[in-house]
């Protein structure tokens, strides 16, 4: 394993760490929480020492990956570089509905991380994220107050960075998010970027490089279409969501990722198509670490 510097913060990070949205059970169907235990620990017997969860990947209510990743970091929590996030939290409609709610106040910042810290029995955090504000919803995320209380709960150690995670990339928010990056307020970033999803690598890398702002990579398997591991007839997990959607959309999605096994043909040392496909993305210079998830 390799280690980086995460942006201009003084924490270092492999540069491989682990995603525990799946751990949560709700959007890549079910799973076993002591499984679940069991992977972080063989990640860091593999050397990887960041760990990124949140609040709303659960089922239901709040909290089911980050009380996960608290109780597997008992007695480690000093070996771990730990991220969570704030303003998508799982909430339920008259009729008992799953739904997202989404509040990015100053307000709910410091019940947030107060909460999280409980979940992840720590008395700070390392990394807290925001959590993917949804683009064109006028009034929904100021960047000026929510970044005023993160950079308090900074000052009072609560967490050590302050950082931003982009919503499924597509440009939204560079324009409001690149002051704050050139001025040094946000620490590091979180983005969606893979072979499928390559524009970052236009829109927003040139001005990682400039800045050295800590660039955490998420969703570079592509949510499992760059796996190579099933096709429209699956195998799928219980509960998975893939399963349910339509073939012909499946089919499109994995006729695209297939066109970039030709990278394992042309690439010494790399052996299958999720390999290639993180080390495309960790290969690029402003890639701090990419965090594949995993159950």
């Amino acid at each position: 394993m390799r280690y980086k510097q995460l942006g201009n913060t003084k924490m270092e990070v492999s540069e491989y760490g682990l995603g525990t949205w799946a751990m949560g059970g709700g959007a890549y169907g079910v799973v076993d929480d002591a499984d679940s235990i069991r992977t972080i620990h063989r990640a860091q017997e593999l050397g990887v020492t960041f760990l990124d969860t949140a609040p709303m990947y659960s089922q239901k209510v709040d909290g089911r990956s980050e009380t996960v990743c608290g109780r597997a970091l008992m007695g480690r929590r000093d070996q771990w570089i730990l991220s969570s996030k704030f303003g998508r939290h799982l909430a339920q409609d008259a009729d008992g509905k799953r739904i997202i709610h989404e509040d990015y106040s100053s307000k709910r910042v410091v019940e947030s991380v107060e909460t999280s810290l409980g979940r992840l029995q720590t008395d700070y955090l390392d990394v807290l994220f925001v959590h993917t504000p949804t683009p064109d919803q006028p009034g929904l995320f100021n960047p000026e107050e929510t970044f005023a209380a993160m950079t308090e709960l900074k000052t009072t150690g609560k967490i050590r960075a302050v950082g931003f995670s982009f919503h499924l990339y597509s440009g939204t928010w560079v324009e409001q998010i690149e002051p704050y990056l050139r001025s040094g307020v946000i620490d590091l970033v979180q983005v969606g970027i893979s072979l499928m999803l390559p524009e970052p690598v236009d829109t927003l890398l040139p001005i990682i490089k400039e800045t050295g702002t800590g660039f955490v990579a998420r969703e570079s398997l592509a949510n499992g279409f760059l796996t190579d591991s099933f096709t429209v007839d699956g195998p799928f997990g219980e509960g998975d969501p893939k399963a349910n959607q339509p073939k012909e959309a499946l089919q499109a999605k994995l006729d695209k990722a297939n066109q970039f096994k030709f990278l394992v043909e042309r690439s010494p040392g790399i052996s299958s198509l999720p390999e290639a496909a993180l080390h495309w993305t960790i290969s690029m210079p402003e890639v701090t670490t990419v965090i594949p998830g995993a159950k």
